[in-house]
């Protein structure tokens, strides 16, 4: 149908069809469909295509097409963005008629000829300045298409285009939300937000396991069931609800609230609301924040006794060291030569105790920092470990008991390591066994490792703390008249240097009998078993 022969009610109510399914639906692909459809009656032809440009690459795809041939469609279904007449239309952002296409110096596809056009329109689909698409009519005649044919298709191709700019809207606003959403619900804190009303609209997973109760038991609740539900789990809930009250009205404020539940199990959390506003400053309603902070409470505390028991750990080798020194230089006093020996030796004990202190927080400080120095060489650790009894056993009130094989495999350490290794594990067994009894270091071999243990009969560790005795600053007996001194880092240290060696360290006990400390080291089966830094 020419544009003479077209009435102008029929192009009329072509766009209000093409605008009426642009406004009746938000399904893309359907609008595309639609308006094709539309625009092939309306404009009397029997094929065409919709393709819609790609954000990333610029190639147009195919999106929707009628009255074409499946190996032309194939062949068509991505097309560059600097090919034919396509991208001539696209790179101009206007419309491009062609009349005879076999002579048309543009044309560098044969698909069209192959499927027997003759002339084509070719329209950019513009939305605020943007070419979103492009819009393909083709004759199988020598079609001169007309001023009123590309002002028609122009009004069509900008309702198309609004479709494609709304779709892609839409995309974009789903896309955001799915990334917020994903943000939230992965979110390590607990967040809940409350709408103008007060009431619960959103409340990400942390959240709902931190108040006991299924998201969706929360929407549409208010800060009063919040509150119902902690009653019974918060310590000094009077104080606690009050301060939740007084944060929910001023959430500028940035007042946070410390919260310790009893159940289902201890822990601290730290409650703080924020207010939610629109980009115009309206509000929205209230958010709030839900951490827990049981660790880091936990870390605080632990380093105040770190502080407090170095502090105590310090002063007393310091305060023998001076003492004993001040003695030495008193001028009203002549002390005989045994006496003199006696203080230079407790002198020269606690100067190696305040070496041994310092060393251990120097090595924690490396270990923390990932710089703790591993220097293998093949070892046979029986010398190691009978020297290394034989020190201790000149200056320890209770026997040391070997039990070793004749011969031990040889294994790949650091010597000096081992050593502080063994040294602590001794040390430990001495400390710990103040009534008395035996230490025994035993050794047996696997097919791939050795295994050190070091065997006391004291006090013993609770099975509740056993699992806790390799932790950095770990005292079992945190009483202010315990008898035992040091600031819980031998073991922790033992740990790292054994991790070192791919070996693996543990303990057994049983309280009132006596605890054994184990340790592995991988035999020499490889030169490349250890990790240096």
């Amino acid at each position: 149908m020419s544009s003479s022969d077209r009435p102008r009610s029929a192009e009329l109510a072509a766009l209000t069809a093409i605008a009426a399914q642009v406004n009746c639906t938000q399904d893309l692909d359907e609008i595309l469909s639609a308006a094709l459809k539309t625009t092939l009656e309306v404009i009397g032809e029997t094929t065409g295509e919709i393709f819609l440009i790609d954000e990333e690459t610029g190639a147009l795809i195919l999106s929707t097409y009628q009255g074409l041939s499946e190996a032309f469609v194939h062949e068509e279904a991505t097309v560059g963005p600097d090919e034919c007449i396509c991208g001539q239309a696209i790179r101009a952002q206007r419309p491009i008629t062609v009349a005879d296409l076999e002579t048309y110096p543009a044309r560098t596809r044969q698909a069209c000829l192959r499927e027997g056009f003759q002339s084509c329109i070719r329209l950019p689909l513009l939305a605020r300045g943007e070419v979103l698409g492009l819009l393909n009519i083709q004759s199988r005649d020598h079609r001169q298409f007309t001023e009123a044919d590309q002002e028609l298709l122009v009004a069509i191709g900008h309702q198309i285009g609004i479709a494609i700019a709304n779709a892609q809207l839409i995309k974009d606003a789903e896309r955001r939300r799915a990334t917020l959403d994903s943000v939230m619900n992965s979110l390590v804190d607990g967040l809940i937000l409350f709408d103008r009303r007060g009431q619960i609209a959103y409340v990400n997973p942390r959240a709902a396991e931190v108040l006991g109760l299924p998201a969706a038991a929360l929407i549409g609740q208010d800060l009063v069931m919040i509150e119902r539900q902690w009653a019974d789990q918060v310590l000094q809930p009077t104080q606690v609800l009050a301060e939740l009250r007084a944060a929910a009205a001023d959430p500028t404020g940035g007042q946070a609230v410390e919260i310790s539940l009893t159940s289902p199990s201890a822990r601290t959390l730290q409650a703080q609301f924020f207010s939610v506003d629109d980009q115009g400053g309206g509000h929205l309603g209230l958010g709030l924040i839900l951490r827990d902070i049981t660790r880091e409470k936990e870390l605080d505390q632990m380093k105040s006794q770190l502080l407090a028991t170095v502090s105590h750990e310090l002063r007393t080798p310091l305060a023998s060291i001076k003492g004993f020194a001040t003695t030495l230089l008193r001028e009203d006093v002549e002390w005989d030569e045994a006496s003199r020996r006696e203080f230079l030796t407790i002198i020269d004990q606690e100067s190696d105790r305040l070496a041994e202190l310092i060393g251990n927080l120097l090595d924690m400080s490396r270990i923390e920092a990932g710089t703790l120095r591993v220097e293998p060489e093949l070892v046979d650790l029986r010398p190691i470990i009978q020297e290394t009894a034989t020190a201790f056993q000149q200056m320890a009130p209770l026997p040391i008991v070997l039990h070793l094989p004749p011969t031990l495999p040889t294994v790949l350490a650091d010597p000096r390591r081992i050593r502080q290794v063994l040294r602590n594990l001794i040390e430990n067994a001495i400390k710990y066994s103040p009534d008395g009894g035996t230490i025994t270091i035993s050794v047996t071999t696997t097919a791939d490792h050795l295994q050190v243990s070091v065997s006391d009969q004291g006090i013993g560790i609770e099975p509740d703390k056993l699992t806790n005795i390799f932790d950095r600053f770990y005292q079992v007996d945190t009483s202010p008249t315990r008898r035992v001194g040091g600031v819980g880092l031998g073991l922790s240290i033992c740990r790292a240097i054994v991790e070192a060696h791919h070996g693996q360290i543990w303990a057994e006990s049983q309280p009132g009998i006596g605890s054994t400390f184990h340790f592995t080291l991988p035999l020499a089966l490889s030169p490349g078993l250890i990790e240096t830094e």
